[in-house]
């Protein structure tokens, strides 16, 4: 799995977009508005990837990824190839997970991410590895 070098105007893909309005609604619950989509594509950095879609606004980040592709391809290779990118850049990432999203979670923590608070049901992770 390559990422691709093109993250600024990149545009979602239409399955992307709609596990991005399934996670605000399972997760926010509220739905997307209409013009979310075309917000999101402005003003974040978007990384797509063969299955999905990272979004991050300087250094946090967001990981979406397509129900068919769960489970089913190298998460880690691109996922590692990202952080180091971000860890580059940005020194300390951070993520915010729903604290329910048990699978989102276990992979934040086994790439070495910390939680550093907890609000309204969503916990923020930091990794300063890369801070030298």
């Amino acid at each position: 799995m390559q990422l691709t070098s093109e993250s600024v105007a990149a545009k979602l893909p239409d399955d992307v977009w709609q596990v991005i309005k399934d996670h605000l609604l399972k997760y926010k619950g509220y739905e997307a508005p209409d013009d979310l989509r075309d917000k999101l594509e402005k003003n974040t950095d978007i990384e797509l990837f063969d299955g999905g879609a990272f979004v991050a606004v300087g250094n946090e980040f967001d990981l979406f990824v397509v129900p068919e592709k769960r489970g089913r391809w190298r998460i880690r290779t691109v996922l590692k190839n990202y952080l180091d990118k971000m860890g580059r850049t940005h020194g300390k990432i951070v993520v915010r997970i729903n604290e329910q999203n048990t699978p989102s979670l276990r992979l934040a923590r086994g790439f070495g991410f910390k939680e550093i608070s907890r609000e309204n049901g969503t916990i923020r992770l930091e990794n300063e590895s890369w801070v030298t």
